[in-house]
């Protein structure tokens, strides 16, 4: 976590001494790239290892409401910065935000951390092939897909329907917010399948269902039913991989799960990209529900649930 925050500082100080697109951006966006993966698995490992199993959806869902609440106010208070004072100031002030959560985590102390006995970290790649995870990971990346689809295109979408790219994201926030907040602890109460099944259903039929987002109370709904079933699917899913991992393993663990985030949200783009230009963003949406659905058959039919 250390090394990843400190990255992340130095990476967005050094855009002050570029003056033109140069390989130096395409290198500090590969840095930054690298920083933000060792940040965020790191924080949510620390995250898993602090929280009693009893509240493991709880804590993750709590966690993850402060990155979506991040991503909501960050863009517009950046553009804010970058008006009010120029980029030069912008760069000083994204970085002083690295270098605060450095200096937090110095004072942070490990939970119950257990060191891997796979120091080179080979064990990554048995992780990901193995039949324990499989389920979990593919549902994780098709979801990230529908996820992409909607962020990657929905403001194209709606502006094509004569409406308003925030109908959409503002709606996304609240809910997402509020139901990790809230709701986090669902699937700790009624167990983790019980959760995600329905939630990958309804996250599927809320895109097929945009080809009815023709007017702003439609899009509102379309738009709640998203989130909602898309925000019970972050602490569940990641929570779920934790109960599976071994107490040595749960970075890997952590990693695997945002890396097949990582590959749905943005491999995916480029064909829901060709979909939406050949044949309509209606059509896009209902690929991308299809896919989604898919992974819900999968993971209710085959995912077996430890019971505890």
């Amino acid at each position: 976590m250390l090394l990843g925050y400190a990255l992340m500082f130095l990476a967005s100080l050094s855009y002050l001494f570029v003056d033109e697109i140069t390989p130096l951006v395409y290198a500090l966006r590969l840095v930054q790239g690298f920083s933000f993966a060792f940040s965020f698995t790191a924080a949510g490992t620390f995250v898993a290892d602090y929280v009693p199993s009893v509240n493991r959806a709880q804590g993750l869902g709590i966690f993850s409401a402060f990155t979506i609440a991040a991503y909501a106010v960050g863009p517009s208070l950046g553009e804010y910065v970058i008006e009010l004072a120029g980029f030069h100031n912008f760069f000083l002030y994204s970085s002083f935000f690295s270098l605060i959560s450095f200096v937090l985590a110095v004072f942070m102390r490990d939970g119950s951390f257990t060191p891997s006995r796979d120091p080179y970290g080979f064990g990554f790649f048995r992780l990901i092939s193995s039949r324990k995870y499989a389920l979990i990971l593919l549902s994780n990346l098709v979801l990230a897909g529908g996820l992409g689809a909607v962020l990657n295109f929905i403001a194209t979408f709606f502006r094509s329907k004569g409406l308003q790219a925030y109908y959409f994201f503002l709606t996304y926030t609240i809910t997402v917010t509020a139901i990790r907040i809230f709701g986090g602890g669902m699937a700790d109460k009624w167990g983790r399948k019980a959760v995600a099944s329905p939630a990958l259903f309804i996250v599927s039929l809320s895109l097929m269902s945009m080809f009815f987002a023709d007017s702003a109370p439609t899009a509102v709904l379309i738009s709640f039913i998203f989130s909602f079933g898309y925000g019970s699917l972050y602490p569940t899913l990641s929570a779920l991989m934790i109960d599976k991992a071994g107490e040595d393993e749960r970075g890997k663990a952590m990693g695997a799960f945002n890396a097949s985030y990582s590959m749905g949200i943005n491999f995916l783009a480029f064909p829901f990209g060709v979909i939406a230009r050949d044949y309509g963003y209606e059509a896009m949406y209902f690929v991308s529900g299809c896919l989604v659905l898919a992974g819900f058959i999968l993971y209710t039919f085959f995912e077996r649930e430890k019971v505890s």
